[in-house]
């Protein structure tokens, strides 16, 4: 499965964390080019069904006042 940029993974994601191209915050945009370069590495399985989000989701999430 491919990306089709339809937006609908953004409201799915449990902190927040998924922005399309332009709607990313001005201090998240490095992120963007650090995503990239570990999509492109390989070997990264595509998110097709809901999963449990990682032990660290709750802190993270107070981390970022969320």
């Amino acid at each position: 499965d491919e990306c089709i940029d339809c937006g609908a993974c953004e409201p799915a994601c449990p902190v927040q964390a998924i922005y399309s191209a332009d709607d990313v915050p001005a201090g998240q945009t490095s992120w963007v080019q650090v995503n990239a370069d570990k999509t492109n590495e390989g070997g990264l399985d595509h998110i097709t069904e809901t999963q449990s989000p990682l032990p660290t989701a709750e802190a993270k999430k107070a981390k970022l006042g969320l």
